[in-house]
């Protein structure tokens, strides 16, 4: 009885170490980009600034990180078209990431995005409420990313937003915090 306990504790011991390694390897890759350094842009979406004076109420958005910033103008009809940015992010660490975007809503009626992952269906980020400052939004969204180049593509989903970045990590409990420095 006494070897079968000091095995069975040996095996609790040896399985605990192993998760414990797996957690502090697992999770830590975090990629960051500027959202106003697209490789391909399509209108109606435009890099900020300048400031597009498509409506009475656009305005530069202060607070956003690097150079400017990606908008989608506002458009009451949705007259000019469904446009989209395409980014190549490199990732070393493949598996699942969480992806967030740092954003700009007006107000409710462009308050999310759409998000496509190497050729997959988008994914929407936003619908909060929180209008008129930058903030993070996703988290929620999970995306698996191979090692080497990958393609995430902004679309147009509503319009009257903007994105100052775009944040990737492994870690489902991480939230952005303010303008992150940026990996690529």
């Amino acid at each position: 009885m006494k070897v079968k306990t000091q095995w069975l504790a040996t095996i609790a011991v040896a399985t605990t170490g192993l998760m414990a390694v797996g957690a502090s390897a697992a999770g830590t890759a975090k990629i960051c980009w500027e959202g106003e350094k697209p490789v391909t842009m399509q209108a109606p979406l435009v890099k900020v600034p300048p400031v597009p004076k498509v409506d009475k109420n656009d305005a530069l958005r202060p607070g956003y990180s690097g150079k400017g910033y990606i908008e989608i103008p506002w458009d009451k009809n949705k007259s000019k078209g469904v446009g989209q940015a395409s980014y190549r992010v490199n990732v070393k660490t493949p598996g699942v990431y969480y992806l967030w975007a740092r954003t700009f809503w007006a107000n409710g009626c462009g308050n999310s995005i759409a998000v496509a992952v190497n050729g997959g269906e988008p994914k929407i980020l936003g619908e909060d409420g929180t209008y008129n400052k930058w903030h993070w939004v996703g988290g929620a969204v999970r995306v698996a990313l191979k090692p080497g180049v990958n393609t995430v593509v902004l679309k147009n989903r509503e319009t009257g937003i903007c994105v100052d970045q775009f944040f990737l990590c492994q870690d489902p409990e991480y939230t952005p915090v303010g303008k992150r420095t940026p990996t690529q």
